[in-house]
């Protein structure tokens, strides 16, 4: 007999359980390049959707996973399908010490990334228009949940997933500083990113945590459940503790992707190194 999650470390939870779990949809690929086709082919699907009933299309969008943008564009250049229709929301971006934006030229900014990957490459008469590209604004921090309400939800969220179970950069909070609905309710809003965060994303620049910006300005748990879809995307070996996370135990502040479980539309998404059990 199979044991219950409970009764058994998170780390021992076999694939088969993960895969068959009845707590949100788990969706197998082969590695990070079928992740990123995905999501680009999922961003597709909907658009031409949405163009052919003359109709807007809306994502949320993160900087992580990021290999999809290039084969997006790759796809509308070639196909010609018009983003003309289209609005983005990034999920976040990075702040300096004085809560404003990082400039767009620092290798670590968002918008900085969005432009380059996503935004200029595309064909002129494609483009998505200037006016529909929407992130965070530490100025303005209400403008997020004002254009959702105004579009009537975003189409679908896109993200990836922290090794502390952020989503987007809502991290954890204790349940003793927060309670689980207070923290669903959070918005737009600055803070402090965490120490986990910063070793993890130094990984990539040799672990100079001190080029990791200190600040962040994200959307909030409430502005991500405005999506009418939320489709989310693990690519990394140790994302396999945040894969049984997320599914297996409670939805909690101190680990908040585990709240995905409680939207009627969500899947996770994972590649097979992410199915591995390392015990």
């Amino acid at each position: 007999m199979t044991k219950k999650a409970s009764d058994v470390n998170l780390y021992e939870i076999s694939e088969k359980e993960i895969l068959n779990n009845n707590k949100i949809k788990v969706c197998l690929v082969e590695n990070r390049i079928d992740i990123y086709n995905g999501i680009a082919r999922a961003m597709i699907k909907k658009i031409k959707e949405n163009n052919e009933k003359e109709l807007i299309t809306s994502f949320m969008l993160p900087v992580g996973p990021r290999g999809q943008y290039n084969m997006f564009v790759h796809i509308c250049n070639t196909e010609k399908i018009s983003c003309k229709n289209l609005i983005t929301i990034n999920m976040d971006e990075y702040l300096d010490n004085n809560d404003n934006f990082i400039p767009e030229n620092h290798p670590l900014s968002f918008r900085g990334f969005m432009k380059k990957n996503l935004f200029d490459p595309l064909d002129d008469d494609l483009k998505i228009k200037p006016e529909n590209i929407f992130f965070p604004d530490p100025k303005n921090t209400s403008q997020i949940e004002k254009v959702i309400n105004d579009i009537g939800g975003v189409d679908i969220c896109f993200g990836g997933v922290g090794i502390n179970g952020h989503i987007a950069f809502n991290e954890p909070m204790n349940e003793k500083q927060i309670t689980i609905d207070e923290y669903k309710k959070l918005k737009t809003r600055i803070l402090d990113v965490s120490k986990e965060t910063i070793i993890v994303n130094s990984l990539k620049y040799g672990g100079h945590t001190e080029i990791i910006p200190k600040r962040c300005i994200t959307i909030g748990m409430k502005e991500i459940f405005m999506s009418k879809e939320l489709k989310f995307y693990l690519e990394h070996d140790w994302q396999s503790a945040v894969l049984r996370k997320a599914i297996f135990k409670k939805p909690t502040p101190s680990f908040p992707v585990t709240f995905l479980k409680e939207h009627e539309n969500s899947s996770i998404t994972v590649s097979k190194n992410v199915l591995k059990n390392y015990i």
